[in-house]
């Protein structure tokens, strides 16, 4: 292909990412916003497999310095990026985004084979797994999703069922310790403390 054909992509890519990256931001806004008033100090962010996909789009095209981490402004924010597949450890607890370990018992497969304390959310449902360790019990967490689930958006799969979840992880630390509430949400609504929230 010429360039006048690479510059027609680019034409056609660039409004698109341009778009998402604006939108990302925005969603940061709030939650940074959310963060400052209980006077968040540490913040961290696991990237995952899609947030890859931007990155891998500056490989293609070097001379846009489009990368994740530099156009959601992470370190401006004050957050410690951790890159795809790296593990963030508080406590006795990890996270990443879980992308490591699949199939229908994913969260058993990460607990066999991590064989320690895990939480991510990559495969977008609801799975807990504990099993026994030569330090005690452990848990994996699979905490669900909060993305768009409505059928213009997740059309791709073909109109097959799913069983993904909106959900979220409350984690509770004393010491070392760490205490997993998750939360579901059903029809944009939740219940934290025993407070009804409404989304």
């Amino acid at each position: 292909r010429g360039l006048g054909d690479v510059y027609k992509r680019q034409e056609y890519i660039m409004p698109r990412v341009d778009e998402d990256i604006k939108g990302g931001n925005e969603l940061l806004d709030i939650i940074d916003e959310s963060l400052d008033k209980v006077n968040c100090k540490e913040r961290h962010i696991c990237a995952g497999n899609h947030d890859e996909w931007l990155d891998r789009f500056v490989e293609e095209h070097p001379y846009l310095d489009y990368r994740f981490e530099k156009v959601c402004r992470f370190k401006e924010r004050g957050y410690k990026y951790h890159p795809p597949g790296k593990y963030l450890k508080i406590g006795k607890l990890y996270f990443y985004h879980g992308h490591h370990f699949g199939g229908q018992y994913h969260a058993a497969n990460h607990l066999r084979k991590l064989g320690a304390n895990i939480m991510y959310g990559h495969h977008h449902d609801i799975q807990v797994y504990s099993d026994k360790s030569a330090k005690g019990p452990i848990s994996a967490y699979s905490i669900g999703c909060l993305k768009d689930m409505s059928p213009e958006v997740y059309g791709f799969i073909g109109g097959r069922t799913i069983n993904w979840k909106h959900a979220f992880a409350v984690v509770t630390y004393h010491g070392h310790n760490s205490f997993v509430i998750i939360v579901e949400i059903n029809n944009g609504k939740a219940i934290v403390d025993g407070k009804l929230i409404e989304g």
